[in-house]
């Protein structure tokens, strides 16, 4: 046997569409011919597809990274958040209790919205 030349495996060990892909393009003698050149269509093809998906699972990677960043300074600020709120309720209840409750909120409250806005615009921007 000539070296060059190769045997296909058992038709039962391919796939449906591989044999009716290769019954296709090489039906007939002559089309064995033009076997070197669809070889080389497929091995581009292959490489085409092989780039392309090398480059899908970077810009996943990256898409994850930055999801994983958004979501870290989120979470940084609602636990910020969280300690503001307790803070705010420590002072508010321990300053009912000698009448400067109004003052507390007074002075708080904007700069607790000012935070809830905050972290709003970026919960927004995450999304």
């Amino acid at each position: 046997m000539d070296p060059i030349i190769r045997t296909l495996p058992p038709p039962s060990s391919l796939s449906v569409s591989v044999v009716s892909f290769l019954n296709t393009k090489l039906n007939a003698k002559e089309d064995l011919e033009q076997a070197p050149a669809l070889l080389s269509e497929l091995r581009t093809q292959c490489h085409i597809l092989d780039q392309n998906l090398s480059d899908l699972n970077t810009q996943l990677r990256n898409y994850l990274i930055n999801h994983a960043a958004h979501s870290d300074r989120t979470g940084a600020l609602l636990h910020d958040i969280d300690a503001k709120l307790g803070d705010l309720q420590l002072a508010s209840s321990s300053s009912s209790s000698d009448g400067g409750s109004g003052k507390v909120l007074g002075e708080e409250l904007p700069a607790l919205a000012k935070e809830v806005a905050r972290v709003d615009t970026v919960r927004t921007y995450a999304e």
